[in-house]
């Protein structure tokens, strides 16, 4: 079986040199990698967690259509369809697009997560773009998408951690 990093489709949504950024959001959350990644694949109920995409479709499949409600920070709301390329099951999911040809604008959005032990997780959600509309992109939309990935980081952990004090979202 091929490793899903080695996915020709997954491979189509990887970073080139081409003004290459990145953004980031990370949290620790103090509940078991498990419970993090029921949470993290249970799209029903993003709405109870995440302030930036709070709706989610998709089947979890690679090569699947994910279409995201965002809600960016001093932004207007928008839907935007990208693609499931990489689960690799309780530790990354990855969706991407591509606007025309690659060299033009790539990018692929990592949600990862890291057993740090003692029923602690890392959560870090990371969006790698390239191409020659970066700059643009990261002009228009770089900081307000870094608050969100934040705000996403900071809900999950807040959700999770709700829920194993008996807190109910």
């Amino acid at each position: 079986m091929m490793d899903g990093r080695q996915h020709p489709f997954h491979l189509k949504f990887r970073q080139r040199k081409l003004f290459a950024a990145q953004i980031s959001g990370q949290s620790e959350i103090a509940a078991p990698l498990a419970d993090v990644w029921d949470a993290l694949v249970d799209f029903d109920h993003y709405h109870r967690w995440n302030p930036f995409t709070p709706q989610v479709e998709t089947d979890l499949k690679v090569g699947s259509p994910v279409t995201l409600h965002v809600d960016m920070p001093g932004r207007s709301k928008s839907v935007r369809t990208e693609w499931i390329n990489l689960v690799e099951h309780g530790q990354t999911i990855c969706w991407g697009m591509q606007m025309g040809h690659a060299s033009l604008l790539c990018a692929n959005r990592w949600q990862s997560l890291r057993d740090l032990g003692d029923g602690r997780t890392e959560y870090l959600t990371t969006d790698y773009f390239s191409g020659a509309l970066t700059p643009l992109v990261m002009a228009l939309y770089g900081e307000p998408t870094r608050l969100g990935f934040q705000s996403v980081a900071d809900g999950l952990k807040s959700y999770i951690e709700d829920q194993l004090n008996g807190d109910s979202a």
